[in-house]
């Protein structure tokens, strides 16, 4: 840990143990409004000020950092690509409830469905991909502030709004496309018109659409929702918010949306056929590796439990290195300074949850504290998680710690209190944004493909009749991301991939004769036919290059025989 990081969490806590004594008080008793003595907190307007001049840095250089694509962002993209123009997955599945993916790996399908409007219109490109994500990732954002403000106040909700606004994983997701980061928006969604039900039941219809939709953005969905949901449905039934036929009406909505997955889950469980609607495909699947992620088909169950334990208190709360695409080491998923407010809201929560002064305070608390124990068990399910996998506990922490806050800020000396977190984080989110625009922002080119995806895009910019790609992306050998990642760069035409045409971009020839990833064979190396060759740089020893034409993108090289070349 840097020496400014020790010193932020040091100060945090020293923060919390000369002036959190007075939290649990009698706040009935209490008429001074030391809150608007803040300064942090000294109007409306400083906040969504600051929060707006945040979020503006979302949509900076959205298409070009981080540099390049990941490859099942790529994948979901193709396929949205194939559903705007056949309604199909690429491979030629109509409406598909999963996506067949890489194969032997399935992928869930709303981020791809949300994205067809907008490749529909702009074409498919890093802009119009992630687009969809980061609308996704503010209405999030929305309802991070709508919850804290029927929990809570306005003001608490303001806090928590900055807060998520500065948050490195809410940030950091928003700007990469991959479908299972979408589950946590949706949650959260579907949570604030549930808590908005407590007061008006029809909201409670609209919070099952979002919970719903949930089931096809992220498989660990089932290991989350439907615990929260049972949970939450007892809770508000004792509490008379709900009554029996509103819980079948809910139930009639939930069911009603999600059925196609859940029918998907069965016939692979089942090892049924595929069952086609006019709607929908549900899809048998031949092969798949996701059940050995899951603690309950583990050979081992209680060593992995433990596994699992410790991974999700390193990733979770600790916020141990994570994947580069996935956190900053420096300042993780909370910022590392974070876990005490964290702790510390967890704990009013808890008091809120019994001696809230409000119904929705109370009950507002007790349905976050649902929320985030389904998250641990969900963590606690999946083997060795990182952080996108345990996404969803992310939200309710980004909450707990804008409790934390808001009570904080209700001390005496809240004056103090708010300039020195404003001071902690304004220079850990300063240093956070000029990390992310900078060096990670270099390293990320590599992770995510950046030359390999410019190679191709101008090697198929050339029109060739045959195409030799490397397979040497991901891994050596890893033939099948080449692949993903070509499809994205030259914008694949589903039919064309599928056989049903012989011409792409003008050249007839068939998808499989045409594009061949591998690294060509001496007999393969064909100096008077119209063939481009993406390989890696290293591998340039095996052409003469008397021959052919070169075009470098640091670690891959295009080459086309001289008499094709246009450059």
């Amino acid at each position: 840990m840097t020496i400014i990081n020790q010193i932020c969490l040091w100060t945090i806590i020293l923060l919390i143990l000369f002036y959190g004594t007075e939290l649990f008080k009698d706040r009935s008793k209490s008429k001074k409004k030391t809150v608007k003595e803040a300064v942090f907190a000294e109007s409306k307007r400083f906040y969504l000020l600051l929060a707006y001049g945040i979020v503006v840095l979302r949509f900076v250089a959205l298409g070009s950092i981080p540099g390049g694509f990941n490859q099942d962002g790529a994948m979901g993209a193709v396929d949205a690509l194939a559903l705007s123009e056949y309604a199909t997955d690429r491979f030629g599945n109509f409406m598909p409830a999963h996506f067949n993916a890489w194969g032997f790996a399935q992928m869930s399908v709303f981020l791809s469905y949300l994205t067809v409007p907008f490749v529909k219109i702009w074409g498919l490109n890093a802009v119009a991909v992630r687009m969809p994500m980061l609308i996704l990732s503010l209405l999030g954002m929305a309802a991070v502030y709508g919850i804290v403000k029927e929990m809570l106040s306005e003001k608490a909700a303001l806090i928590a709004l900055l807060f998520t606004a500065i948050n490195p994983w809410h940030f950091m997701q928003s700007r990469w496309a991959i479908d299972c980061n979408a589950f946590p928006h949706l949650f959260l969604i579907g949570t604030y018109f549930l808590l908005k039900g407590i007061k008006k039941q029809r909201y409670y219809y609209i919070s099952m659409i979002f919970y719903a939709l949930c089931m096809y953005a992220y498989g660990v969905a089932f290991y989350m929702v439907p615990f929260f949901l049972l949970f939450t449905c007892i809770m508000l039934l004792v509490c008379k918010k709900i009554n029996f036929k509103q819980t079948g009406l809910c139930i009639l909505v939930y069911f009603g949306i999600s059925f196609p997955i859940y029918g998907t889950m069965l016939i692979n469980f089942m090892k049924w056929e595929t069952v086609k609607l006019p709607f929908v495909t549900m899809q048998y699947f031949n092969g798949s590796v996701r059940a050995a992620d899951i603690l309950f088909f583990s050979e081992e169950p209680l060593k992995q439990l433990v596994i699992n334990a410790k991974a999700l208190l390193q990733v979770g709360f600790l916020q141990k290195p994570d994947l580069i695409w996935n956190a900053i080491d420096e300042f993780g998923t909370m910022y590392l300074c974070t876990l005490p407010l964290i702790l510390l809201g967890v704990v009013i929560a808890a008091y809120l949850a019994i001696k809230g002064a409000s119904e929705t305070e109370k009950l507002g608390s007790r349905m976050l504290l649902i929320y985030w124990g389904c998250s641990i068990f969900m963590g606690i399910s999946i083997n060795s998680v990182n952080v996108n996998r345990i996404n969803i506990i992310f939200y309710s922490h980004i909450i707990f710690a804008a409790i934390a806050i808001h009570y904080l800020l209700k001390m005496k000396k809240s004056k103090v209190v708010a300039v020195t977190l404003l001071v902690v984080y304004m220079v850990q989110s300063l240093l956070f944004f000029q990390a992310y625009f900078t060096r990670w922002a270099d390293k990320m080119e590599d992770k995510f493909y950046a030359d390999f995806l410019d190679a191709v895009e101008f090697a198929g910019a050339q029109n060739c009749d045959y195409y030799f790609i490397t397979p040497d992306t991901q891994y050596t050998g890893s033939w099948n991301v080449s692949e993903i990642l070509t499809h994205f760069a030259l914008e694949m035409d589903a039919e064309y991939y599928q056989g049903k045409t012989n011409t792409f971009n003008g050249v007839e020839n068939s998808y499989g004769n045409r594009f061949r990833y591998k690294n060509p064979e001496a007999g393969e190396i064909w100096s008077g036919v119209n063939a481009a060759y993406v390989i890696k740089s290293e591998n340039l020893v095996n052409f003469d290059l008397h021959l052919f034409a070169v075009q470098f993108f640091d670690d891959y090289a295009v080459l086309i025989p001289k008499q094709f070349a246009n450059w």
